[in-house]
């Protein structure tokens, strides 16, 4: 049984083209700490799967939020009789939260299913202010440190999580583009770079090499992804071309000087299954950026972001928070991230009822999409699908 085999034994991999609902058997954000207080039932659907969960004397614990009996969800008229319990409001089954168990039925209090019967239950972590889940079915799971970007979980690292937010349009979406160098045109208009006074490229071209061959893949033990290679690239903060007789100029709106084309080339973007970005260093020295893709079904995914930095006393991770809340939420979410959900919605509706990269025409700088879609072809645990929620 796969129960007896280590996890790495139990991956099949599928094909990135197929995994409109993800990626199965891989951990995911599914909150932030702040969403979720104590005995508060909090429903959610991710990869297409409707979860339920719920705080108990500090833990989050996580089942699936449909009765064994007749698949009455139990978000929809929530009963809990006591604090570890959940009641399903048709036929009253009632179900040990903390691993789905099957406990009692008023009106079959001696059914041999009782005790026997078990919803299926996620595996849940919470730490650096996020509620992570296991949506799956490997037995023991991975460790969660192979599902994130490296370093996210290092002593002395603190991470704020602050953006939890819809997004209308399919996870696949916002990867292709987070990874891309050349959305950055997107941004150019975008107030966090005039409150930074930071010049900012409308482009991004490879010197020297191809967009194929420069960036570097992690595949060892631990997390996998890709490191971008902007470090050997040509920021291009100006361009000027020519239609029909008349010149098109398109820049930065804040001119560039030469320490903007050194800024540029340190910053290093990275992607990590099972659609992690991490961004360092970013907004500015010191702080990294990190978010996440997360499917909720075919056309929407949920938009995480957090920063982190190294604070070495409780005082230094509270002013941390502080700023992360009251400067950077507003103006690296509202003013900067914001726009790529924009941008993520206009391509999906822009391809709306067409099958996923059928409107494509690929162009030289794409290489940064197809070297993360072949890596995620080839290292996921497998590709969600719609079925049944498994039982146990």
């Amino acid at each position: 049984m796969d129960g007896d085999r280590k996890p790495e034994l139990q991956i099949k991999p599928g094909r990135y083209e197929d995994a409109a609902l993800g990626f199965r058997n891989h951990w995911y954000p599914a909150l932030l700490s702040s969403e979720i207080g104590e005995e508060q039932l909090v429903p959610l659907t991710l990869l297409g799967e409707n979860l339920l969960f719920k705080r108990i004397d500090g833990q989050v614990y996580a089942i699936a939020d449909q009765c064994l009996h007749r698949g009455f969800k139990f978000s929809t008229k929530p009963e809990c009789f006591t604090k570890n319990t959940i009641t399903c409001w048709l036929h009253a089954f009632t179900y040990n939260f903390r691993n789905g168990e099957l406990v009692a039925i008023p009106s079959a209090p001696d059914s041999r299913l009782i005790g026997k019967r078990h919803l299926h239950s996620y595996p849940v972590q919470e730490i650096n202010g996020m509620v992570f889940a296991f949506v799956g079915d490997m037995d023991p799971p991975p460790p969660l440190a192979h599902d994130v970007p490296p370093g996210f979980l290092d002593p002395g690292w603190t991470v704020v999580g602050a953006v939890n937010v819809p997004s209308a349009c399919n996870w696949r979406l916002a990867a292709d583009s987070g990874f891309d160098p050349n959305h950055i045109f997107i941004h150019k208009d975008d107030h966090f770079l005039a409150a930074l006074d930071r010049p900012f490229p409308i482009a991004n071209r490879i010197v020297g090499g191809d967009t194929f061959h420069e960036i570097t893949e992690v595949t060892g033990p631990g997390p996998k992804g890709l490191v971008d290679a902007l470090g050997k690239s040509e920021p291009v903060f100006e361009f000027e071309f020519e239609c029909d007789g008349e010149r098109g100029r398109m820049a930065s709106k804040i001119p560039p000087n030469e320490m903007a084309y050194l800024a540029y080339g340190s910053i290093e973007g990275s992607i990590w299954l099972p659609g992690a970005l991490k961004v360092a260093p970013w907004p500015i020295l010191g702080m990294v950026h990190y978010e996440w893709y997360v499917p909720v079904d075919e056309k929407n995914h949920r938009y995480f972001i957090a920063w982190g930095k190294p604070c070495e006393t409780d005082a230094d991770k509270a002013a941390f928070a502080h700023e992360v809340h009251t400067k950077w939420k507003y103006l690296g979410y509202e003013q900067f991230n914001r726009t790529d959900l924009i941008a993520n919605l206009g391509v999906e509706t822009g391809t709306d009822g067409l099958p996923y990269r059928s409107v494509e025409n690929l162009f030289e700088g794409d290489g940064y999409t197809l070297v993360w879609r072949r890596l995620a072809s080839q290292h996921n645990r497998g590709v969600q699908t719609r079925r049944g929620i498994p039982t146990a």
